[in-house]
């Protein structure tokens, strides 16, 4: 009896054991994953701060990139050279056409000759203060940019010297550009989290739209809890009004107070705090019992997955843009990835195509996501053998895409260098003829494309190179890439008189000066590629771009012409007219 009894009284202490030890693991499992939640939307904070930061770098590298062109713009130059008064260089920045898509571009800038006060300035903020970065500018002889503050407002300042011989102090152009809501929307969309800039004691600007669901910011727990994380600390994470908001340091900020903040929802009753009083205890039981688990699950392992983990499936499998497949990388542009693709169908249907993805770092700018725009458009309404065709165009990932047609060929440089590394000659002057004949066909029928009424849309290429041409293994010619395409409507994008787009060593002279061009800047882009054809080297062979983009606006000098005069008839007349 007492046997029976013990027996019974330790079979009720294993089963009370048991009952508690899968109390503590169930409290355990609970506190762990509701920590695991807060965790992983802490990382989700921290990684949308880690996008938002990049966006606003790629925002400060557009703005280098538009002012160290218009450092570029040759009448600037030529009146800095001739050293024309304060007065008349004013006049020039502040009323000529030519440096009016400059003016446009930016929210305000100013040229500053010798010291810290512009010789012409137009709307800088005041209390602007530009000496750190011209000292900057000056001693890397390039572009720098920064973030900074001027009376509550943030701003985005890129800074250029104009290079000119003989100048001991070297001009520099500023320009600045407000990083207010509108801006910070397209940093929070790329982000996929709101968005607010603090300097440690207040909010300066806030995304007016929260990505997570789609409506105003400002009337949102969103924007609440981002201004009551102001005085949030770099690199902190912690949670604010149902909101788990992260402090990163935000690239070039020259008043090393500046932060990006970066608000996500956070789980539902789900804080980023520590276990409760007792919680460590439960914690160790739990540890013990999975120690327990996992030691006997390892021990009833099937023989054939022991040494081995399991396969993650998530990652195993092809890389997918919509409903396109990725097959391999082909290279980049200045815009945007490429790559082979295939998309399937019914039964064995399969079509190869090249995909085109935005780049990431310009997704969130929307000057680039309308000229990508603006490319899909116009080349939807192409329709010519000798022009690489459109088949789709969409959004995946908050990245635009192009799925173009799929040319199984290799571009013109590619065909002529080989041809002079293995013969020391170029091809046949057939081909070349030939591969210019078809290029023309292509120009012929974009430069006479007209909109529904008739109107001419007077489409301008500009960027006519050999990279941009492909002949196929059976004959065909395609002409690629109108990314930088002109055209007089139907574009979001407007080219601007001023800037300078296109391949400078094929480039016109009116082109390379940055005003505006028509189809036949086309044509003396095609000739340069001739030339290139018969010698395989282009015309303009300085070093450096900036170089060659200055010969390219003066246009082939008499030394030049005599090379083309030595050129085999009638390529020699042929280029010579064009």
């Amino acid at each position: 009896m007492a046997g029976r009894t013990r027996t019974r009284g330790a079979a009720l202490a294993v089963a009370l054991s048991f009952l508690a030890l899968t109390g503590a693991t169930v409290v355990v499992l609970a506190r762990a994953g509701s920590g695991r939640a807060a965790e992983r939307r802490a990382d989700d904070a921290r990684a949308a701060g880690l996008r938002a930061g990049d966006a606003v770098q790629t925002l400060l590298g557009s703005l280098d990139v538009q002012v160290q062109n218009a450092t570029a713009n040759p009448r600037l130059m030529a009146a800095l050279d001739a050293k024309v008064d304060a007065t008349t260089l004013a006049d020039l920045l502040l009323n000529e056409p030519w440096w009016e898509s400059f003016r446009r571009a930016v929210d305000g800038f100013g040229l500053y000759v010798v010291d810290a006060q512009p010789v012409v300035a137009s709307r800088l903020p005041a209390e602007f203060d530009a000496r750190a970065l011209l000292r900057e500018a000056r001693q890397a002889g390039r572009a720098r940019s920064a973030l900074v503050v001027a009376r509550g407002q943030v701003l985005l300042v890129s800074a250029a010297p104009v290079a000119l011989a003989g100048r001991s102090t070297e001009p520099v152009l500023v320009a600045v550009r407000a990083l207010d809501a509108g801006v910070l929307d397209g940093a929070a969309q790329r982000a996929g989290a709101a968005l607010g800039l603090s300097d440690g004691r207040r909010v300066l600007v806030i995304s007016s739209a929260n990505p997570e669901d789609g409506t105003a910011n400002g009337t949102l727990s969103g924007g609440a809890a981002l201004q009551g994380a102001q005085a949030l600390a770099i690199s902190e994470v912690a949670t604010f009004d149902g909101y788990v908001v992260a402090a990163r340091a935000l690239p070039g900020d020259a008043t090393s107070d500046l932060r990006i903040l970066a608000a996500v929802p956070a789980p539902p009753g789900v804080t980023l705090t520590q276990l409760p009083s007792g919680g460590f205890a439960i914690l160790i039981v739990g540890v013990l019992l999975a120690l327990g688990s996992f030691t006997a699950l390892s021990a009833r392992r099937p023989r054939g997955q022991r040494g081995g983990g399991l396969r993650d499936t998530r990652t195993d499998g092809p890389a997918h843009v919509g409903r396109y497949t990725l097959v391999s990388r082909i290279g980049e542009g200045g815009m945007a990835e490429i790559y082979s693709a295939v998309t399937t169908g019914a039964g064995t249907f399969r079509r190869p195509v090249v995909i085109k993805r935005l780049k990431p770092e310009l997704a969130a700018d929307p000057a680039a996501v309308a000229q990508f725009r603006d490319e899909a458009h116009l080349l939807a309404a192409f329709n010519h053998p000798n022009i690489v065709a459109v088949h789709d165009f969409g959004q995946w990932e908050n990245r635009f895409f192009l799925a173009e047609e799929y040319v199984a060929g290799r571009n013109l440089g590619r065909i002529i260098d080989q041809c002079f590394r293995r013969d020391g000659r170029p091809p046949a002057l057939e081909l070349i003829a030939y591969v210019a004949r078809e290029v023309l066909k292509a120009l012929d029928y974009a430069h006479g494309l007209e909109n529904g009424q008739g109107r001419p849309l007077k489409i301008v290429h500009r960027d006519i190179s050999p990279e941009n041409i492909v002949v196929t293994a059976q004959g065909e010619v395609k002409l690629l890439d109108f990314g930088i395409v002109k055209a007089a409507e139907g574009r979001v994008t407007k080219t601007e008189i001023g800037m300078v787009k296109g391949n400078v060593s094929f480039m016109a002279p009116e082109q390379a000066r940055g005003m505006d061009v028509d189809g036949r800047a086309d044509l003396y882009s095609l000739a340069l590629v001739l030339f290139y054809c018969c010698t395989g080297s282009p015309l303009y062979t300085a070093e450096g771009v900036y170089e060659r983009l200055v010969q390219a606006a003066n246009g082939p000098g008499a030394a030049d012409r005599a090379l083309i005069q030595r050129l085999p008839k009638p390529f020699s007349t042929v280029i010579q007219r064009a």
